[in-house]
């Protein structure tokens, strides 16, 4: 590296990705806007996407490689943010693609804005299709409240880091060692140094959805895992935000996370101990969390809470159910995931 800080710096970990490396790191050397560089933590990769970033580094000083024992992607974007010197930070993920104008976009919106994070909306890539999650109809700027509570809708500010960029003074929190969904850890963590924010429709970040990321060994841990960090962000949020994030709004963004860990793991996990198991742990999870009405759930939520709780056997068995129901319709989704 020279002496000279570039204005962006792009953190992406590296990890079993050779398939989809090459297209990834050609969407970053396409950038329309220059100053940036690209520092790839190969962590550990027993295949060939070290070879590959080197390949990269070798062709473009702009990539630079740190190599790595296995840590998993939190250790190796914490890694990229010690070395990193941008102005602006952003994380890309090795299998995705980026636009050729999305860096240039993004730092456009956080100086016209005076903003401290920016987000693009992206689309989803399956194997023969691609569909568009515009997240927003218009260029919108939100405070801090509303990025608080924008976080728990979930609807035009998900917690993903890599359609996002950022100033680096709004990173004052390293991503969790060994927490599954770090981004969700972070995302309530950094919201305390933001003052804006701005979101723009336009699809700039491609998504790939690949088939290890739904269905695994160790999904019904995962699901697990996910509830709890929806816990967090939503108590984390309201502790930081009260006048802002209601009460209300964590029940309902709680119960939102538990229904759907409880009706994934009853759609996606075969074995039927594990299954009606992982679901019981949510019901302990949940036992002491305050219901609302039924008026402000809606009767179909408020039910599905209730037998959660009471009989999560029966639970299990109803969503298993209204998934074998519509298998043919879920399993032409899963089946165009790479």
């Amino acid at each position: 590296m020279d002496g000279r800080s570039p204005e962006i710096s792009i953190i992406i970990p590296v990890y079993k990705v050779e398939k989809y490396l090459r297209e990834c790191l050609d969407s970053i050397s396409s950038q329309t806007f220059g100053d940036w560089e690209c520092i790839l933590v190969d962590d550990g990769s027993p295949d060939r996407s070290g070879e590959i970033c080197a390949e990269y580094a070798a062709r473009d000083p702009r990539f630079h490689v740190i190599h790595r024992e296995n840590g998993g992607v939190s250790v190796a974007r914490n890694d990229g943010l010690e070395v990193s010197r941008g102005r602006f930070i952003s994380f890309i993920d090795p299998d995705d693609i980026a636009h050729p104008e999305m860096m240039a976009r993004l730092r456009e919106l956080l100086i016209s804005h005076d903003a401290d994070v920016a987000q693009v909306s992206y689309e989803l890539l399956f194997k023969s299709f691609k569909k568009e999650k515009p997240l927003v109809d218009s260029v919108i700027d939100l405070d801090r409240g509303k990025v608080a509570q924008e976080l728990l809708y979930g609807r035009k500010l998900p917690c993903y880091v890599w359609n996002k960029m950022f100033r680096r003074e709004v990173i004052d929190t390293h991503f969790p060692d060994g927490m599954v969904f770090e981004d969700m850890y972070v995302m309530s963590q950094w919201v305390g140094n933001i003052r804006k924010m701005v979101i723009s429709p336009e699809i700039l970040y491609t998504y790939r959805q690949r088939c290890g990321s739904i269905v695994n060994s160790n999904y019904a841990e995962n699901r697990l895992e996910y509830l709890k960090s929806v816990f967090r962000l939503a108590y984390s949020l309201r502790a930081l935000e009260p006048l802002n994030v209601s009460d209300k709004v964590v029940y309902k963004c709680v119960w939102k996370g538990v229904i759907c860990a409880g009706k994934n793991i009853s759609r996606y996990v075969d074995d039927a101990t594990t299954r009606v198991g992982a679901v019981s742990k949510i019901g302990i999870l949940c036992r002491d969390i305050h219901i609302p009405s039924v008026r402000s759930l809606g009767i179909k939520t408020w039910f599905r809470i209730h037998l959660l709780r009471a009989n999560p056997k029966a639970f299990s068995r109803m969503m298993r159910f209204v998934y074998i129901f519509s298998s043919h319709k879920y399993k032409r989704i899963n089946n165009q995931f790479d």
